[in-house]
């Protein structure tokens, strides 16, 4: 048996150890999914990394067949049983997260939310994490996959760039809201499935070009 879930990853050359943790994590699914496709690429000189991890995860998402997409950041990690706890609400969402251990975020669930409370919960903040969530393929590829066209300066706070026509900084936070508005039903397994990369190593987050 298998999931209609492909699980898409971007990384960078150098990060070979990291990912080698993610594709094992994806192995030892109980339920297999149906794929799990990587993209090694670096960042282009003056292109921002959230715009470069966009980019990626789009030129993958073309090369999805399954009805949902999964995208895993090369240094976090699934737990054996994160797909198996997806797979009985496939059905009922569009976007389906979990929560995570390592972060320490906050566990926040959308449940129950209108389309006109999500677009505003969306329009000011974020709560779902890049990672580990499931999208309806047909939908993700309708609002244009993970948005890319970037306006300003630098990514970090107090650098002045954002997404065309928002003040959003963040890939995912935005395609979270460009899905709200395009009626996706969001689903939250109030469970911790999965691993959050916790360590020194280079992050768009912190100003560095890895994803």
């Amino acid at each position: 048996m298998r999931a209609p879930i492909t699980v898409v990853t971007a990384t960078i050359p150098g990060r070979e150890e990291l990912l080698g943790k993610t594709l094992a994590s994806v192995y030892a699914q109980t339920v297999e999914v149906e794929a799990h496709l990587v993209m090694a690429q670096s960042c282009t000189e003056g292109l921002v990394p959230p715009v470069h991890v966009a980019l990626q995860q789009n030129h993958l998402l073309d090369s999805v067949k399954s009805a949902f997409t999964m995208r895993l950041a090369d240094d976090d990690q699934l737990l054996p049983h994160h797909v198996e706890a997806f797979l009985p609400h496939l059905e009922r969402a569009d976007v389906i997260y979990s929560f995570d251990q390592g972060s320490n975020r906050p566990h926040v669930s959308l449940n129950g939310m209108s389309k006109a409370q999500l677009i505003e919960f969306f329009s000011k903040t974020n709560c779902i994490d890049a990672s580990a969530t499931a999208i309806r393929t047909k939908l993700l590829k309708r609002v244009g996959g993970w948005p890319t066209h970037w306006e300003g300066g630098g990514h970090l706070p107090g650098q002045g760039g954002h997404f065309k026509n928002t003040w959003i900084n963040a890939e995912d936070w935005l395609c979270w809201l460009n899905l709200a508005r395009a009626g996706a039903r969001f689903l939250c397994i109030p469970e911790e499935t999965w691993l959050y990369g916790v360590g020194d190593w280079a992050r768009s987050s912190t100003g560095d070009v890895a994803p």
